[in-house]
């Protein structure tokens, strides 16, 4: 897969260690979290983890959650990417953006650079998306690239909205 994927505002490229740190300025933050089964990260030690783990999935799938960065500052502003989920059988798009970096379109542009790399290069046939019912903003983003509700569920243990994009429908 490209390595990093542009856009006009941002550069995706994969996790390294030294990222933890700013990573832990969102993964560790309750208003950002609030909406991710989990909660957010209680130390740097726990982005660490999630950093390699982030890092081992990009090694078995060819893709991953990625950090995103400022294009013209460089400065890292949040994660975005996908997810194989085995014990769900499919492939997950997530993004998430610190506090200082939303309203202003970001998670949209990165979240569509995803789906153009899933069914482009990645030749995927679907994404589905995982959201919180009270995560608006989420939802407004994949209603923007066309992902239509699949199902309400309880998932990973969070009340969830599954939102379904298939590669036809994405390139009709």
């Amino acid at each position: 897969m490209r390595v990093p994927i542009e856009t006009e505002r941002l550069i995706l490229r994969p996790f390294e260690a030294v990222d933890a740190r700013a990573a832990y300025g969102w993964f560790g933050d309750p208003v950002v979290m609030r909406f991710t089964p989990g909660g957010p990260d209680k130390s740097i030690e726990e982005t660490t983890t999630r950093l390699a783990n982030y890092r081992e999935h990009q090694i078995a799938h060819g893709f991953s959650k990625w950090i995103t960065l400022d294009r013209r500052t460089k400065l890292p502003i949040g994660d975005s990417g996908l997810l194989m989920l085995k014990d769900y059988g499919w492939i997950d798009l997530g993004f998430r953006l610190a506090q200082p970096c939303w309203g202003k379109g970001l998670a949209t542009e990165m979240a569509s650079a995803w789906v153009r790399a899933a069914f482009g290069e990645l030749r995927l046939d679907r994404l589905r998306g995982l959201v919180h019912p009270e995560n608006v903003a989420s939802i407004r983003v994949l209603a923007k690239l066309r992902f239509r509700e699949e199902r309400r569920d309880t998932i990973m243990g969070m009340n969830s909205i599954l939102f379904l994009l298939d590669a036809e429908a994405h390139l009709t």
